[in-house]
C-alpha cells in the first residue's frame, strides 16, 4: 500500500534548510577542524613574538626555569616562583620544560601558548554542549546545541581581548588556569549526570585533579568552588528555596575552609587595614570604586573589538569618590543591576543567570580588595566565556526564528562572518606589535601617555637599539608624568638616566641620579652597581668598597656585585684578595663570567703569564666585542717579546673593532679609561705603535691621523 503522503509525488513545498541545520549536519569533527584552521590563521604571526615586559624576569632572567636536565632536583627547582617559594608551580614548570627543549627561542614558547588556547577552546566547546543538553538549559535540541557551542567558542577564541593571554608568553599562567578550570567544571557536570557510581567517582576524581592543576597555574582558580556551587544550584538541580537552604548548610564547612585558606595566603586583615597598598599610588577604597569602570571597559572591548582599543598597559583615571569622575556612580549602578538581574533570573532563566554571575564571580580575585594593578585584558580570558555563549544563543535564536525570511537569516550569518573577520584582523594586528617591542611600546605610549611605566619601557627599547638620546627623553618624560603602579618604580627611570650620564662621562650628574634612585628604592641593585661604578670613576676606592659591602646585604649572591668586589680588590693592589673574591664568583656562577678579566690581570701582575693569557682568552671568547682582552694580550706579548703572540693579539683586537674606525675605538677606550673601568694599566693610546706593529702596517696610525686632521679641519 502506497502511503497517502506519496500519492501526489515528491513534496516540493519543504522549506530550505536553515544555516544552523547545515552546521549540525557537518558534525563536531569538521567544525573543530575549521576552528583550528581559523585560529592558526590569525595567530600564525604570533609565533615569533619577542619576550616582553614580565617575560624577562619570569623567564629570561629567572635561572630557576633554565632547566638543563630533568632530574628531580631541577624539576622541583623550576616550580619555585620569583620569591623562593613554590608559586604557580605548573606554569613555571612549563617554562622550564620549554627552556630544556629549545632554550630561549621564543617560537617554542608561543607554540605551547597557542596549543593551550586551542585546548581551552575545545574544552569550552565540550562543556557548552553538555550544558545545553541539561533540561534547565532548554536542552535536547542537537541542532541548536552544536551550532550555539561552535559560535560561542569561535567568537570567544577569536576575540582580540584574549591576545595578551595567548601571545604574551608569561600569561600562559592565565590560559593554563582557565583550561583546567573549565575541565574541572566539565568533569563535575559529567559526574553529576553519570548513572553509574563508579563513573561518578571517576569524574569527581578528575574534577579534583583539574582543580588542583588550575590552582597550580594561577591563584584565580580559588573561585572554582563558588563557580561549581553556582553552576550546580542553577543548572543541575534548579533553584528552589529548599535547595538553596540545603546547599548553604552543606557549603558552610567548605566556605569556612576557603576563607581560612584566603586568610593565610592573602592576609586580608593587613589588606583591609591598608597595609598591602603601601607601594601603590591608590588606596583600597579608590581601587574598589575604580573597578566597576574597569569592568565596563572590558565589556566594551568585547562589544567593540577594534585594535585601537587594546593595549598592554591601560591608563584609567582613579575614582576618588562616587561622583569623581562622574562615570563612577553609573558604573556602580550598572553592575549592581547586572548582579540583580542575575539573581532575579536564577529561577526563571538559569542559563542567563549563570552566565551573568559567572563573569562577576571570576573577577572577584582581581577586581576586589587585593592590592593588584587596576587593568589587564588577560583577566577576562576565563570570565568572558559564558558571555559569548549568550551572544551565540541569541544569534541562533534569531536565525531559527520562523518569523524571519531567509534573506534576513543569511544577513545574520554574514554579520557573524564579518564579526569574526574583524576580530581576527584585530588579533593579527595586535600580534604584529608583540613581535616588535619597540612598536608595541610606541603604540602603547600613544594609548596611555599618562603612565610612567610605558615611557620607561619605550626608553629601554630605544636604548637597546642605540637611540640613546631618544631613550633619555623617554626616561625624562616618565619622571614628568610621575604616575607609577608602584611608588618605588620611580627609581627605574632615575637609575636609567644615571647610567646614561655615566656612559657619557658625566660622573657627577650620574651620581645625583643614582642617589635619587636609591632613595626611592633602597633595594634596586642596578642603581647600587651604578653608584659603585661612579665611586670607581672618582677613584674613591675605599668608599666604593664600603658601599659595595652594604649593597651585598640586599643581594648577597648578585653576580655583578661579587665581580665588583674582586675588581675593587685588584685596583687596591690586594692581589690574593682579588683572586679569592673572583673564585667565589666562579663557584656561585660557573658560567662565562666578567670575573675572568680580573683573574687575567691579577695573574699577569703576579708574573704568571700562562694563566693570565688563559683567563684573558676565556674572557675574550665570552665577550667577543670587548676591546680590553686584545689590549691586555698586546701588553703581555710586548712584555714577553713574543712577536707571534703580538700578531695574534693585534688581530684579535682588530676583530673586536668590527666596523668601527680606530678613532671611534680609541674614543671609547679613552672614556673607559677616564671612568677607571679598565683593569690594564696605562693609557690605551700608548699602545698604538704596538698594535700597528702587530697588524703589520701603518693603517691604524693613518686612520687616527686622518680622523684627527678631519676633526681639526
Amino acid at each position: 500500500m502506497i502511503p497517502p503522503s506519496l500519492h501526489h509525488g515528491p513534496d516540493h513545498t519543504r522549506t530550505a534548510a536553515r544555516p544552523s541545520e547545515y552546521l549540525n549536519r557537518i558534525g563536531s569533527g569538521p567544525l573543530l577542524a575549521l576552528l583550528f584552521v581559523v585560529l592558526s590563521a590569525i595567530y600564525a604571526n604570533s609565533f615569533h613574538g619577542a619576550f616582553i615586559f614580565d617575560d624577562w624576569f619570569n623567564i629570561v632572567e629567572n635561572p630557576g626555569v633554565h632547566l638543563e636536565s630533568l632530574d628531580r632536583k631541577s624539576l622541583a627547582g623550576a616550580m619555585h616562583g620569583l620569591r623562593g617559594r613554590i608559586e604557580r608551580p605548573l606554569a613555571y614548570l612549563s617554562f622550564g620544560l620549554n627552556h630544556y627543549v629549545h632554550g630561549l627561542d621564543v617560537f617554542g614558547y608561543h607554540v605551547v601558548n597557542f596549543l593551550i588556547h586551542v585546548l581551552t577552546a575545545l574544552a569550552m566547546y565540550l562543556f557548552i554542549l553538555r550544558i545545553l543538553r541539561l533540561p534547565l538549559a532548554g536542552g535536547g535540541c542537537a541542532d541548536r546545541d552544536r551550532t550555539a557551542a561552535f559560535l560561542a567558542v569561535l567568537l570567544w577564541s577569536t576575540s582580540p581581548i584574549q591576545v595578551t593571554a595567548v601571545t604574551y608568553i608569561v600569561q600562559r599562567m592565565a590560559s593554563m588556569a582557565a583550561l583546567f578550570f573549565i575541565l574541572a567544571m566539565l568533569c563535575w557536570l559529567l559526574a553529576r549526570t553519570a548513572a553509574r557510581p563508579c563513573r561518578k567517582a571517576g569524574w569527581l576524581a578528575l574534577c579534583l585533579l583539574s582543580g588542583l592543576l588550575s590552582l597550580a597555574s594561577k591563584e584565580n582558580a580559588a573561585m572554582l568552588p563558588p563557580a561549581l556551587y553556582l553552576f550546580d544550584l542553577l543548572l543541575v538541580q534548579g533553584l528552589t528555596r529548599n535547595n538553596l537552604w540545603r546547599h548553604l548548610r552543606l557549603a558552610a564547612a567548605p566556605l569556612a575552609l576557603l576563607a581560612g585558606a584566603a586568610f593565610l595566603l592573602a592576609d586580608p586583615v593587613q589588606i583591609l587595614s591598608g597595609g598591602g597598598y603601601g607601594e601603590r599610588d591608590f588606596t583600597m577604597w579608590q581601587r574598589l570604586l575604580t573597578q566597576p569602570r574597569v569592568l565596563l571597559l572590558y565589556l566594551s572591548q568585547m562589544l567593540y573589538p577594534i585594535p585601537e582599543r587594546f593595549a598592554l598597559i591601560h591608563e584609567i583615571e582613579l575614582s576618588t569618590s562616587l561622583l569623581h569622575p562622574w562615570t563612577t556612580l553609573p558604573a556602580v549602578g550598572f553592575w549592581l543591576g547586572w548582579l540583580g538581574l542575575g539573581l532575579y533570573l536564577a529561577g526563571r532563566r538559569p542559563l542567563i543567570a549563570f552566565s551573568l554571575l559567572f563573569f562577576l564571580v571570576n573577577h572577584v580575585v582581581e577586581s576586589s580588595i587585593l592590592p593588584l594593578e587596576l587593568v589587564f585584558e588577560h583577566r577576562n580570558y576565563l570570565p568572558s566565556m559564558p558571555l559569548y555563549l549568550l551572544a551565540a544563543l541569541g544569534i541562533v535564536a534569531l536565525v531559527r526564528d520562523c518569523g524571519f525570511k531567509p534573506l534576513v537569516r543569511y544577513a545574520l550569518v554574514l554579520a557573524v562572518v564579518v564579526t569574526v573577520a574583524v576580530q581576527g584582523h584585530a588579533v593579527i594586528r595586535r600580534n604584529a606589535l608583540f613581535a616588535d617591542p619597540l612598536r608595541l611600546w610606541a603604540d602603547n605610549m600613544l594609548k596611555a601617555p599618562g603612565t610612567s611605566r610605558v615611557h620607561v619601557n619605550l626608553g629601554n627599547e630605544l636604548y637597546a637599539r642605540g637611540m640613546i638620546d631618544k631613550a633619555a627623553q623617554a626616561y625624562a618624560t616618565a619622571l614628568e608624568v610621575n604616575r607609577y603602579h608602584r611608588r618605588s618604580l620611580l627609581a627605574v627611570p632615575l637609575n636609567n638616566l644615571g647610567t646614561h650620564h655615566l656612559l657619557l662621562g658625566d660622573v657627577e650628574q650620574a651620581r645625583a641620579y643614582y642617589e635619587q634612585a636609591i632613595e626611592a628604592d633602597r633595594g634596586l641593585i642596578k642603581a647600587r652597581i651604578g653608584m659603585v661604578a661612579v665611586l670607581l670613576a672618582r677613584k674613591e676606592l675605599d668608599a666604593a668598597r664600603n658601599f659595595l659591602e652594604q649593597s651585598l646585604e640586599f643581594a648577597p649572591h648578585d653576580l655583578s656585585l661579587l665581580t665588583l668586589r674582586s675588581l675593587i680588590r685588584l685596583k687596591k693592589g690586594d692581589l690574593p684578595g682579588a683572586i679569592c673574591a673572583a673564585r667565589v664568583v666562579l663557584r656561585k656562577h660557573p658560567i662565562p663570567s666578567p670575573v675572568y678579566k680580573v683573574l687575567g690581570e691579577t695573574c699577569r701582575r703576579l708574573g704568571d703569564y700562562t694563566q693570565a693569557r688563559r683567563y684573558w682568552v676565556k674572557y675574550a671568547n665570552a665577550f667577543p666585542e670587548d676591546l680590553e682582552p686584545g689590549l691586555a694580550l698586546v701588553q703581555m706579548a710586548d712584555r714577553l717579546n713574543n712577536r707571534e703572540l703580538l700578531g695574534r693579539a693585534a688581530r684579535r683586537l682588530a676583530g673586536a673593532k668590527g666596523e668601527r674606525s680606530w678613532q671611534e675605538v680609541f674614543e671609547l677606550l679613552d672614556r673607559l679609561y677616564r671612568l677607571n673601568d679598565l683593569v690594564i694599566p696605562g693609557d690605551p693610546r700608548d699602545m698604538v705603535p704596538l698594535i700597528s706593529k702587530g697588524i703589520g702596517g701603518q693603517g691604524i696610525k693613518a686612520d687616527l691621523n686622518e680622523d684627527s686632521t678631519h676633526d681639526a679641519t
